[in-house]
């Protein structure tokens, strides 16, 4: 598996940051480590990590792992929907 890559987000806050973390968990995901934090969705093989800049208020989420049949796109589209209700009014 190459080429999912880093995406970045802005206007990401603490209580974004748990929210985030709390509905992985919620659903199903196995999360470790605290910034940054790595994150087996136990869903198709996808695997991420996310590093928080609490100075500049973004989040980079890595994929770095899925299964050789999920595509990139999928795996995108699934979290920048999830991220652009996250990141609220004035996202970056």
């Amino acid at each position: 598996m190459t080429g999912y890559g880093t995406h970045n987000y802005g206007n990401i806050n603490r209580s974004r940051i748990d929210a985030i973390l709390d509905e992985l968990i919620a659903n199903g995901a196995l999360v470790t480590g605290n910034n940054p934090w790595l994150v087996d969705t136990k869903k198709h093989g996808v695997q991420l990590k996310g590093e928080w800049n609490e100075t500049c208020l973004t989040l980079a989420i890595t994929v770095t792992a899925a299964d050789w049949y999920v595509t990139r796109k999928a795996v995108w589209g699934n979290i920048d929907s999830l991220m652009c209700r996250v990141q609220g009014p004035g996202r970056v």
